[in-house]
């Protein structure tokens, strides 16, 4: 008895673990604030444009997660919006990085 009730705690023990590393893998409030971070290493923003770049990139991840298959169009969109956004000094550092461009359009 006490073997099987050992056994099925370890069975729901591990299918929480797997259930929550899923969801953080996921997350597109995570990937957001990430790219964020990254982006904010780069060039310095006003915290109102922080927070509009933060909800466009969380609005990005999810569009991804439902859509996957309007990557390209969305990575234009994403292009002029961090255009319009960012003042031309700020956007021209952040397309000199091409691994932090390509992360905030794809």
């Amino acid at each position: 008895m006490k073997n099987i009730f050992a056994i099925i705690v370890l069975f729901f023990a591990f299918t929480n673990i797997v259930s929550a590393q899923e969801t953080e893998k996921k997350d597109p409030y995570v990937f957001a604030k990430n790219e964020l971070n990254a982006l904010l290493k780069v060039v310095e923003l006003d915290h109102q444009i922080e927070i509009a770049l933060n909800n466009l990139l969380i609005y990005k991840h999810e569009t991804l997660l439902k859509y996957p298959e309007q990557k390209a169009e969305l990575a234009k969109t994403m292009e002029g919006k961090l255009k319009g956004t960012l003042t031309p000094e700020q956007f021209s550092k952040v397309k000199k990085d091409k691994v932090l461009f390509n992360d905030l359009l794809y």
